[in-house]
């Protein structure tokens, strides 16, 4: 019986047994570096180190001459040799009957003839891959990543040759056509949010037989996964791909974040070398892409932003604004009139306070200047008659958030906070973040002040899932997507 989708990605995804076609004992060559990432990250399944050339060990483990010299059933087979090797050996993996076969290497459509032929070879080989079933070419592998996400505890499956050492489980998978995304830059990512953790990443390459549907199809079924983030250049299965999008709308705990290369003559271009996949053109993408009515990124940035956003809410179950009705509490008239700015830009809304909400906040603010009666609040006089009555910032600034965010009409809240010395050793500032996930509003902080205790405020508001941004604009458009998303969902 023919194995289903999901089935084939659980095998590349969660194999039992590994070879690793092209392992070397010498440190600069991504054969080793292979071997490495499985080993050092304690890999559960066998690993078989494969080159006809060496003898000895890999660390700990014996080299064979080919994967028919293994005595064991086989799951999957990563290549990391020269392409023109390539069908020759995956003839023996389809003898050895291995199910699936990563190809890292690079070397066949995008670079033309030969290229080709390589592929056409590998068609027939495979027997249009009904015998074995096939990731890449000219990609960087798959990471799966283990652990309890509430520790440190290492381990997974990572068969690109980039070698993962820091880095975390989360609700987050990637799919991407460039192996980058499973490389350096999700190694960036890793450092850059420390607290931001990833369950799965795929880089598909040239998409010769599976693609970035089969793999989005799994993730809209794992219960460990919340947020995709993808980044494409071609869609192999548009129709399937906005079925799938669909699907995700349907689904309340599943969001799709997407970048989509070659929206240009010269992006088509560059993805044409890159991935020998001409990108479709601007008419079919903007189709698809409306159809599909995902959360669109510009950048990598962006789309990281976006997820880590996305992955803090529902990691702490935030109920998704639907309206755009936003609340700020800052302590600076020049930020509120800028954030404010932003707001109506990003066509969200300050809705008017009820009489219960208002009242809380006219008890805080000094007779001489009373608050707004709309969502709007300079904090600045309260904290002055705050400390004339000998009361601490944080308790006068949580009185005024628990004030606008029980305003039913208020679907969550901006606050600027500035970060000095010790405020990490208040007593209240740890009720303060304790109170902003009591609510199922979401919190969102702009952090000012001290560049070092920027960042040790950050991680701290990072382990609690409370999002916060360097720049206004970043925390209003993020803010704003889980607008658009709510408006996308359709339960």
């Amino acid at each position: 019986m023919k194995p289903s989708n999901n089935e084939i990605i659980d095998i590349f995804l969660n194999p039992k047994s590994v070879a690793v076609i092209g392992a070397s004992k010498n440190l600069v060559k991504g054969g080793n570096w292979i071997v490495n990432n499985l080993v050092t990250n304690n890999f559960k399944g066998r690993v078989y180190p494969i080159n006809p050339n060496a003898t000895g060990k890999l660390l700990g483990l014996e080299f064979k001459k080919s994967v028919l010299d293994i005595e064991e059933d086989v799951d999957l087979a990563i290549f990391y040799i020269p392409n023109r090797s390539i069908p020759e050996l995956l003839d023996d993996c389809i003898k050895k009957e291995i199910k699936g076969a990563i190809i890292e290497a690079s070397g066949f459509e995008e670079v033309g003839e030969k290229g080709l032929e390589l592929r056409d070879k590998i068609l027939q080989i495979t027997d249009n891959f009904s015998k074995i079933r096939l990731i890449g070419p000219n990609c960087m592998g798959v990471s799966r990543i283990d652990g309890d996400s509430n520790s440190d505890e290492k381990g997974g499956f990572f068969s690109g040759f980039g070698t993962f050492q820091e880095y975390k489980r989360g609700n987050i998978a990637v799919i991407s056509q460039s192996g980058m995304l499973n490389g350096g830059y999700l190694m960036h990512v890793m450092s850059k949010y420390p607290e931001m953790g990833f369950r799965y990443s795929v880089s598909v390459g040239n998409k010769m037989d599976l693609s970035e549907v089969e793999f989005l199809e799994y993730f809209l079924e794992d219960p460990s996964v919340n947020v995709i983030a993808l980044y494409l250049e071609s869609f192999k299965y548009p129709r399937k791909f906005i079925e799938l999008c669909k699907k995700a709308k349907r689904i309340p705990d599943k969001t799709i974040i997407m970048i989509k290369g070659g929206l240009t003559i010269q992006g088509q271009k560059a993805s044409l070398s890159h991935t020998g996949t001409l990108s479709e053109d601007s008419k079919l993408i903007k189709a698809v892409m409306k159809q599909a009515g995902i959360i669109q990124a510009r950048d990598f940035e962006e789309l990281f932003q976006f997820a880590r956003t996305f992955s803090m809410i529902y990691n702490v179950g935030k109920i998704l604004p639907k309206h755009g009705n936003i609340s700020m509490v800052v302590g600076s008239g020049g930020a509120g009139t800028i954030l404010s700015d932003l707001i109506i830009q990003y066509s969200l809304n300050f809705p008017l306070l009820g009489d219960e909400a208002y009242k809380s906040l006219v008890n805080i603010f000094p007779d001489w200047m009373p608050p707004n009666r709309f969502a709007l609040v300079d904090i600045w006089p309260a904290m002055e008659k705050g400390l004339r009555n000998n009361m601490m910032r944080e308790e006068v600034i949580q009185m005024a958030i628990d004030a606008v965010l029980s305003e039913p009409e208020v679907e969550g809240l901006f606050n600027m906070m500035f970060c000095r010395k010790g405020i990490t050793n208040n007593r209240d500032f740890k009720l303060f973040v304790d109170n902003l996930n009591k609510s199922k509003k979401p919190v969102f902080l702009w952090l000012v002040g001290e560049a070092k205790e920027v960042r040790r405020i950050t991680r701290i508001l990072n382990k609690n899932n409370i999002p916060n941004f360097p720049n206004l604009e970043n925390m209003v458009k993020n803010f704003w997507i889980l607008v658009q998303e709510s408006k996308n969902k359709r339960f």
